[in-house]
C-alpha cells in the first residue's frame, strides 16, 4: 500500500465501464522539495498520480480542484510512447481509501462526525 497526500488538479469524473460499473477518477500533484547539496540551491519536483476510485461515486462531490486529499491504495505505473517517439510513464493509484484534509478556496467541507453546537448555558450541567 503507498500513501499519497496532496492537491487534486481538477474536479473528480465519474466513469462508467463497458461493463456497467462506476468508477471516480481524479488527478493527485504531490509536491517534494530538496535541497541541492553541492549549491544550496531549492528545488521542487511535482509528481502527478492518476487515481481510480472503485468503493463508490459519492465522494464525487467532494473532490474538487485544489483540495487536499491523502489516498491510500495499490501504486502502479501506465507507460506509453508519445507522439515524439518517447517513451512515457505516469504513476497511477488504485485508491482503497480517502481522506479529506481541506477545501480549495471557495468549497466549504463539512468534517465528519463534529458534534453539533449546543445552545444550552455552561451552568445548567448536570454534574
Amino acid at each position: 500500500m503507498q500513501t499519497v497526500i496532496g492537491r487534486l488538479t481538477a474536479d473528480a469524473k465519474i466513469t462508467t465501464t463497458k461493463d456497467e460499473r462506476n468508477v471516480v477518477n481524479f488527478t493527485i500533484a504531490q509536491n517534494d522539495r530538496f535541497k541541492v547539496k553541492a549549491t544550496g540551491e531549492v528545488k521542487q519536483l511535482t509528481t502527478y498520480f492518476q487515481c481510480a476510485y472503485w468503493m463508490g461515486t459519492g465522494i464525487a462531490a467532494h473532490l474538487k480542484k485544489g483540495t487536499l486529499v491523502e489516498a491510500v491504495g495499490r501504486i502502479g505505473v501506465n507507460a506509453y510512447q508519445n507522439m515524439d517517439g518517447n517513451v512515457v510513464a505516469n504513476p497511477t493509484l488504485h485508491v482503497q481509501f480517502i481522506k479529506l484534509h481541506g477545501s480549495a478556496k471557495g468549497n466549504a467541507i463539512a468534517p465528519t462526525g463534529s458534534v453539533p453546537a449546543t445552545t444550552e448555558p455552561a451552568d445548567d450541567l448536570p454534574f
